[in-house]
């Protein structure tokens, strides 16, 4: 075993700047590591004691890294899962750790390490592995405990009792934490632990706060007055002050070892309260002991003798507010204070309301209400004026503290006793103040300014913000919610700001800093009373005035933060009101239309980012149109010059309003987009392998990764991808804004169809560059790119060449894992076989474009080959994937294979070379369904749906080749038996609800086309006479028939009552419009899109959300009949709008009963016989007469006259085939 001086040296090595060194010592380490008690020496090492003075910084160093070694290799993973651990290591560690840690002279940095590393211990053993560590831990803190409370005047015996403490105070907390689990731990485990060690908690806490407020009084001797020469303070004695700025709220090294062990003390009781009130709080005396001998004593000290001898020490000070704030984040008593405050908030949390408390702990709520909670609120609010006298402050006690402040608005006697009394004084003197633009908004001003921009309109993840919390205090006491509260209140806030805005708006616009600084907190208050403003009563008229006269004349003022506080308000409102006159909102937009080129960043930022609301309202369009270019030229500076998503928002927002203008520019504005897409993707791949080279450095400093400064970058990367992300959004929207306009404007039609032709050729690197990462992890852009790939495949009349490429990377994707993700990919494979047909099934990918490299050996494949091999690794991972996963496959074979069906329609009979070899895929497809069909597993009764896919597959195939299907089923001996079953599946009554339309007229059609080769085959005949009389036999048809038949009474109607109304569909620039907030604004935009990508014309719409309530309600009745049958039934994979398919625009009802005229008028046969009888008949009079419905309701859809079901379409309906699916 080494010693403590080979440990060192190999230590000291591991740290050389020399790599041979390094190199030599890690390997020294790992050699001695075999031994795994190895690691119970590194604990001795970092923990042995070291002399006062002189101690070499590389021994310092050492100590660390050998404690850092310790936690990494004890916090890999669950020792107990490791076999490198024995039970004679494990208990020795048990043995070790704890007493040694705790020791007084054990440095800081390494107790951390090791606390760190025992918390991991805990997690894995404690408590049933680790028995001992509780009377571990009991009897260092009865020992620190009893020295404590004899104060022996020997400094150092206390000093050395206080830094035990706190480390056994920081392993109990771990062991609270613990019992915090109730998955973990049993509750009856949790209520023993909690009654065992909340009254010794709350024993300590009261000495401690005790010894603590004596150390208080102790010290509290105020500094003397500075030095003077001549009557002018001494500049050295300012300049020695100033190096003692980090002692600014030290009393004394005592005191804030102290204030440590009582905020760790705290932190326990806090966890002991997290999950259930305790047993033992919910008496009156633990009661008392925990609000007055803990937290009240602790209080009273520090607002009658802290407080103020920190005032005197900061009035002393020239330290400015940042600083400040730093020298509050690192002091333990401020971090005790906030603690503090924390646990005075969760105990009003839990027992504000004794209604809503647990039975147990009613009355214990209602006496801390009676005794206690005005008393913390008072607290609270007398530690909020002490922040804003005699300068504004800002600590996180006092953060919590206007959290109290703010929920005590909710408590009727904490309000009328403490609120109501001080409101005034609340909201002018402690929450307006806090409202101007501070050191903080400067800084980011200048650092970052697309973070400030964010926080304006998002501040959620700003947690110590004053002005966030002040904000949300002062609308808790302006919006009047509960009986008690005082209704008047907003309206002298109300008053008072525009008080101040009008007396202070003339010297803003001069120039004056202090006036400005007022201006932005009145225009602020007025932007968080956005929703108050009309409930009080101030109408639109005087908003209007408002923002005539004070906001829009902001956007000229000299001061760049009023500039941009002016458009951020005017965003809000402007979309709110109901305008006197066009003219009063041009005149106001074209006062904010120059921020878009401010000279400063964060104005033009603001302004790109607030505008849209502005630019898409109805009175804009006259000024924006003429100069819509230069707008989108703005976006893009901004968007060049920093990452945020707002401002790519805005410009997404635009080019759906003014589609009808910006189609002239889509080519260029798609290559703009694509190559900022590609600029910001480049920087963020950049900032991964970057941060991938510090991942090593991260891992070893454990804990401390944390102060990285490379880590604060993350959310910067964070931007920077949502940003990407956006832009990808955009590009979808830009698609469908041309697509729209070229379905408005037909003359240009053709040309637009060659427009949207480019829009691809540009658009398919980026998805090239997404999709060909590898296993398509490119920083989560996959679905975004999917629904441009699927929106602009649907909206084309043709597959340009770089698209075809996406092809192999979407089966790269496939083959290296991405199976669960190919339910998503349904809808552009979809959308590339019905938009090319002809290219998808019959030609190879060599033909069609530039093979990747990494795809060489597909350039001889057509992309149906391709898609097929998809197929067949997602199946040979069936036992990993849901069955919604599943699900995909049968409706991607359907789709190739109707898709060849109607291929075939249209050549006539022509080019049979190619159709011969497109009818390999009917046989590939075909015996892969068989394959499913047959696996005794479909029988199972949540795989029935699963089943009935794989089964339209058969179906589907008889349409693409029925004599080569018939065949190989009767080769197979399963074309009876496929039927009989297939029969009897869908009669089942759940079946019959779950059905949907396309099912129907699929099996519909493949009967009828059965019929016709009956008689067109005569070696099939016999066989096929069988299925067709079984089929009629069966009443299978007439069950259709009367469901297909309700739906299409159902959607008749509903088309004429919307022809009796009014036309609904009109632009959004057609006449005024009016929202509640900006934020329905923006989701009224995401809606639209969503119709946008749902490809919903009227007919569409209609048609889908009358399945949908169809399926819903029949569903919803057949689980009221027959509950127990759906049980454990699996989720229904037959979506009624999974894509709109070819067979859609036929008339299956006309052609099968064409057909079946057909079958009785060649031979008398059995089946002649069958469909002459009475039964039969019936059936089909019921066909004739939905046959006749569907032929009006595909007139009245707009389509092609169906009449002739089986003649091929002149101009094949390739919209009304496809449906952009929402990812």
């Amino acid at each position: 075993m080494a010693g403590d001086e080979a440990l060192l040296h190999i230590f000291v090595g591991t740290l050389s700047a020399d790599k041979t060194t390094r190199e030599q010592a890690e390997a020294t380490l790992t050699h001695i590591s075999a031994d795994p008690r190895l690691i119970t020496r590194l604990i001795h090492f970092s923990c042995q004691e070291l002399p006062f003075h002189d101690v070499p910084a590389e021994m310092q160093q050492a100590l660390q890294a050998a404690s850092i070694r310790v936690r990494n290799v004890l916090g890999r993973s669950d020792w107990n899962r490791n076999p490198y651990f024995t039970e004679e290591t494990k208990s020795a560690v048990r043995e070790c750790i704890v007493p040694l840690q705790c020791g007084s002279h054990v440095p800081e940095l390494v107790r951390r390490q090791l606390l760190a590393a025992t918390q991991n211990l805990i997690c894995y053993d404690y408590p049933h592995r680790w028995p001992s560590l509780m009377p571990q831990l009991r009897r260092i803190l009865d020992e620190c405990g009893a020295h404590l409370c004899v104060l022996s005047d020997a400094s150092s015996s206390r000093e050395v009792a206080t830094l035990r403490l706190k480390g056994a105070l920081g392993i109990l907390r771990a062991c609270c934490k613990v019992y915090n689990n109730p998955i973990k731990i049993d509750a009856d485990d949790i209520e023993a632990f909690i009654d065992a060690f909340c009254p010794l908690l709350l024993s300590l806490t009261e000495m401690l706060v005790s010894v603590w407020a004596q150390e208080l009084l102790a010290q509290q001797t105020p500094p003397p007055p500075p030095p003077q020469l001549n009557g002018i303070p001494d500049p050295s004695f300012q300049f020695s002050t100033k190096r003692k700025e980090k002692c600014m709220f030290v009393l004394s090294l005592w005191h804030n070892e102290l204030s440590h062990c009582l905020r760790i003390a705290l932190k326990c009781i806090h966890s002991l309260t997290e999950a259930r009130w305790p047993r033992f709080l919910c008496d009156q005396p633990g009661m008392d002991r925990l609000c007055k001998g803990c937290l009240g004593q602790l209080l009273d000290a520090s607002h009658k003798t802290l407080l103020p001898l920190y005032r005197l020490r900061i009035l002393n000070s020239d330290c400015g507010d940042s600083n400040l704030f730093s020298l509050f984040h690192e002091s333990a008593v401020w971090k005790l204070l906030k603690w503090t405050q924390g646990m005075c908030l969760k105990m009003m949390q839990d027992l504000m309301f004794p209604k809503r408390c647990e039975r147990r702990a009613r009355a214990a709520a209602k006496y801390f209400c009676d005794h206690y909670l005005p008393g913390f609120v008072q607290h609270a609010l007398d530690l909020v004026r002490w922040h804003a006298t005699p300068r504004h402050l800002t600590s996180k006690a006092y953060i919590m503290s206007l959290e109290i402040l703010t929920m005590a608005v909710d408590g009727r006697e904490a309000y009328r006793s403490v609120i109501a009394p001080n409101a005034e004084e609340i909201f002018t003197s402690l929450i307006f103040p806090r409202l101007t633009f501070s050191a903080e908004d400067a800084e980011l001003w200048t650092s970052n300014p697309a973070e400030y921009v964010r926080l304006q309109t998002s501040p959620a993840g700003d947690l110590y913000s004053a002005k966030v919390v002040s904000s949300g205090l002062m609308l808790t006491l302006a919006a009047s919610s509960k009986p008690f509260h005082d209704a008047d209140f907003v309206h002298h806030v109300v008053q008072y700001v525009l008080e101040r805005l009008t007396t202070h708006a003339k010297a803003a616009a001069q120039g004056d800093m202090e006036a400005a600084r007022v201006v932005d907190a009145c225009l602020f208050a007025i932007y968080q009373f956005n929703k108050v403003l009309r409930s009080i009563g101030f109408g639109d008229d005087r908003v209007e005035w408002l923002l005539t006269n004070y906001v829009a004349p902001a956007a000229k003022y000299p001061v760049g933060f009023l500039r941009a506080r002016s458009i951020l308000v005017l965003s809000v409102f402007a979309s709110k009101i109901h305008w006197s006159s066009p003219q009063a909102f041009q005149f106001v937009l074209s006062e904010i239309l120059p921020l878009l080129q401010d000279p400063e960043m964060p104005v033009r930022m603001q302004a790109c980012a607030s505008i849209a609301s502005l630019i898409c309202h109805p009175h804009a369009r006259d000024v924006i149109a003429p100069c819509i270019s230069d707008v989108i030229q703005h976006y893009f500076y901004a968007m060049r010059l920093m990452d945020s998503e707002g401002v790519v928002r805005t410009l997404r927002r635009t080019i759906k309003h003014y589609r009808d203008v910006l189609s002239q520019w889509a080519l260029h504005l798609t290559e703009m987009l694509v190559q900022h897409f590609l600029h910001v993707l480049e920087r963020v791949l950049a900032e991964e392998v970057k941060d991938s080279e510090f991942t090593p450095f991260t891992e070893n400093t454990g804990g401390d990764a944390r102060l990285d400064p490379l880590v604060s970058d993350e959310d910067a990367v964070a931007d920077t991808i949502m940003t990407a992300d956006e832009v990808l959004e955009t590009l979808t929207t830009l698609v469908r804004a041309v697509s729209q306009q070229e379905v408005n404007s037909s003359s240009k039609a053709s040309g637009e169809g060659g427009l949207i032709l480019q829009m691809q050729e540009r658009i398919a690197p980026l998805l090239y560059v997404v999709l060909s990462r590898e296993k398509g992890s490119c920083l989560g852009f996959m679905d975004a790119s999917l629904m441009l790939l699927t929106t602009i495949l649907s909206l084309s009349s043709a597959v340009a060449s770089p698209m075809w490429r996406l092809l192999p990377c979407i089966h790269q994707l496939i083959v290296q894992g991405a199976v669960d993700y190919f339910y998503q990919m349904l809808p552009p494979l979809d959308n590339f076989v019905s938009v090319s047909p002809e290219q998808f099934l019959l030609f190879p990918m060599s033909d069609l474009c530039a093979v990747p490299e990494f795809a060489a050996n597909m350039a001889s494949m057509t992309p149906a080959q391709i898609v097929c091999m998809m197929c067949d690794t997602v199946m040979q991972s069936s036992h990993l994937l849901h069955l919604r996963d599943l699900s995909a496959v049968p409706k991607v074979y359907d789709s190739i294979l109707q898709n060849l069906w109607l291929f075939k329609q249209r050549e006539g009979g022509e080019n049979t070379t190619a159709i011969a070899m497109a009818d390999s895929l009917v046989e590939y497809i075909l015996q892969a369904a068989l394959r499913v069909l047959n696996d005794s597993s479909s029988q199972e009764k949540q795989r029935r749906t699963l089943t009935l896919l794989f089964a339209n597959n058969v179906l589907s195939a008889i349409l693409a080749n029925a004599a080569l299907t018939v065949r190989m089923l009767s080769s197979a001996g399963v074309l009876l038996p496929f039927f009989v079953h297939y029969i009897r599946l869908v009669q089942e009554e759940t079946m019959q609800v779950m059905l949907r339309s396309y099912d129907r007229r699929l099996f519909v059609m493949a009967i009828a086309t059965l019929a016709r080769l009956q008689t067109e085959q005569a070696e099939l005949a016999a066989s096929l006479e069988e299925v067709l009389c079984g089929v009629l036999e069966g009443e299978v048809l007439e069950k259709y028939s009367h469901r297909e038949g309700a739906m299409v009474i159902t959607e008749v109607g509903m088309r004429e009552s919307l022809s009796d109304g009014d036309d609904y569909d009109e632009e959004e620039w057609s006449g005024e419009t009016e929202s509640d907030s900006g934020d329905d604004d923006e989701m009224e935009d995401e809606e639209d899109e969503e119709e946008e990508a749902l490809g919903m014309e009227n007919d569409k719409c209609l048609q889908s959300l009358l399945h949908s309530a169809a399926d819903v309600l029949k569903r919803d009745a057949a689980a009221a009949d027959d509950g127990d049958d759906d049980e454990g039934e699996e989720d229904n994979l037959l979506d009624e709008t999974d894509f709109v398919a070819p067979i859609d625009a036929r008339n299956a009802w006309a052609f099968l009963l064409e057909s079946f005229r057909h079958a009785s008028a060649a031979a008398s046969t059995r089946f002649c016989q069958l469909v002459g009888d009475a039964n039969s008949q019936r059936q089909l009079q019921s066909i004739m007469q939905l046959s006749d419905a569907v032929e009006q309701l595909l007139a009245a859809r707009g389509r092609p006259n169906a009449a002739d079901p089986h003649s091929p379409l002149p101009h094949p309906p390739v919209r009304e085939k496809l449906k952009p699916h929402v990812l």
